[in-house]
């Protein structure tokens, strides 16, 4: 009951957003419009590039699965991938990408450790995200090198927190940390800590991840481009490298269903500088339905894996 009236609120946020949006900022004709005017050649594109995605998000899961000697195929870990992709655009509430995927990989006796991996995989992202934005120090432009600075204060941020949670000796301060109740942080943390802590000598592992990771956003970036060009909108590509990391992040807050709402509203207030803004919520809504329809493929592969993997996964995941 208590997940059930969680997501209620998540949801009506989102409604709450989208009504602010259209009300105050952004003309739904002109969405309507957009959307209709998109090109389907730079949408099969968009498709093509979100499976190469898929595609190298696995491989970086299947590096960091290896480096805990679980050992499967990268066609597996890629099947696995979509399926937990589904699960989480469909059932958010009730199922949890890492443990979906976690539980196909790992099985009843290497569950925990595939879960770290997948905990693990998560921090590299961000990583990744960060990465990408730095490469606006080369756009020449002051408010560009500004946001690259920022994001790679970030990173040594983050290198520093890395490295202070592995080696943290005041037992006192960690359990203060690992404690914290608000939005579930503390058992969040928990799980991080346990990742890191499994990854502390495996630094070729984590180099090889960081690597994947840049190649994931950078395939993000590339498709945010292709949906802005079927729409026929003019966006500075140098826009996207500093922008999108940020918009990356807030989408990732976890108070409404899959980021609806925040992604939109960040779309729109940080590329309407270059765009009109219903041409940046267009861009947003397209990305987010391309994402959502090409995860269906997960669903199939669900209904077509052996039985045993699927009972094994419902199984874990309850």
């Amino acid at each position: 009951m208590k997940k059930f009236v969680i997501e209620f609120i998540k949801l009506l946020i989102a409604f709450g957003l989208f009504y602010y949006l259209f009300k105050a900022k952004v003309p739904i004709g002109e969405v309507v419009q957009n959307i209709k005017n998109l090109k389907i050649f730079y949408l099969v594109i968009t498709f093509f590039l979100f499976f190469i995605f898929y595609l190298s998000f696995s491989l970086r899961w299947n590096s960091l699965l290896r480096a805990q000697e679980i050992y499967i195929s990268e066609g597996r870990s890629y099947l696995y991938l979509l399926i937990s992709f589904f699960f989480n655009n469909f059932l958010p509430s009730a199922v949890g990408m890492d443990l979906v995927r976690s539980a196909y990989a790992g099985g009843k006796e290497n569950f925990e450790k595939a879960f770290g991996a997948s905990i693990m995989e998560r921090m590299l992202g961000m990583i990744g995200i960060l990465v990408i934005g730095v490469f606006g120090i080369f756009s020449g432009k002051i408010k560009f090198v500004k946001l690259a600075l920022l994001y790679l204060g970030l990173i040594f941020f983050t290198i520093f927190l890395y490295y202070l949670f592995v080696s943290m000796k005041v037992e006192w301060l960690k359990k203060k940390i690992l404690s914290i109740k608000v939005f579930n942080l503390g058992k969040s943390i928990k799980e991080f800590y346990r990742a890191l802590k499994i990854y502390k000598n495996k630094k070729k592992t984590i180099l090889i991840g960081t690597i994947y990771s840049v190649i994931v956003q950078i395939i993000i970036t590339l498709i945010n481009y292709f949906i802005a060009k079927g729409l026929s909108v003019q966006l500075p590509f140098s826009a996207l490298i500093a922008y999108l990391p940020l918009i990356t992040i807030i989408s990732l807050v976890p108070i409404t269903l899959n980021g609806l709402g925040l992604r939109e509203g960040a779309y729109v207030f940080f590329l309407s500088s270059f765009i009109r803004k219903s041409e940046a919520f267009s861009i947003s809504l397209v990305f987010f339905a391309s994402f959502v329809l090409t995860s269906c493929v997960g669903g199939i592969v669900f209904i077509i894996l052996p039985r045993e993997s699927k009972r094994l996964t419902i199984k874990r995941v309850k």
